[in-house]
């Protein structure tokens, strides 16, 4: 319900930005935080109780902490390609392996390994473009 409720908060937000033909920066930085904070929740949760480990945790961690210090550098929020939609494959994946878990065992245990393959791809290919951002970024500052 908590996951159902965010994204609803999230489309309603998404919705009232184009109406508004712009969105302000502080509502974007909360956005993300939030998002970052229920995501790395739920994911410690489950690695407390056994049904993921902790190299899912490093990777949503070090996604949102590249992030962050890539927008940090440019002094604004900086949203790649891939990383803007980081938020929705992460809520994604959570409501895959919450649904799945209705499935029979090893139904269960198959999706939620592939979901678990596919966030730790995109999120790799996340921090990726990140650091390729902030490389960037120290070279211009350096010339």
């Amino acid at each position: 319900m908590i996951i159902l409720l965010i994204s609803m908060s999230d489309i309603i937000d998404g919705m009232v930005a184009k109406q508004a033909e712009g969105s302000c920066k502080g509502g974007d930085i909360f956005d993300i935080a939030a998002d970052f904070m229920v995501v790395l929740s739920i994911f410690v949760l489950w690695y407390l109780k056994q049904i993921v480990s902790a190299y899912i945790i490093f990777l949503i961690l070090f996604s949102f902490i590249s992030f962050v210090y890539i927008s940090f550098l440019k002094k604004k929020i900086v949203k790649n390609k891939i990383g803007k939609y980081v938020g929705a494959v992460c809520f994604s994946g959570i409501t895959v392996i919450i649904f799945t878990r209705l499935c029979p065992k090893e139904i269960y245990s198959s999706v939620q390994n592939l979901t678990l393959i596919f966030i730790s791809i995109y999120l790799i290919i996340s921090i990726i473009e990140n650091i390729r951002s902030i490389a960037k970024e120290i070279k211009y500052e350096q010339k």
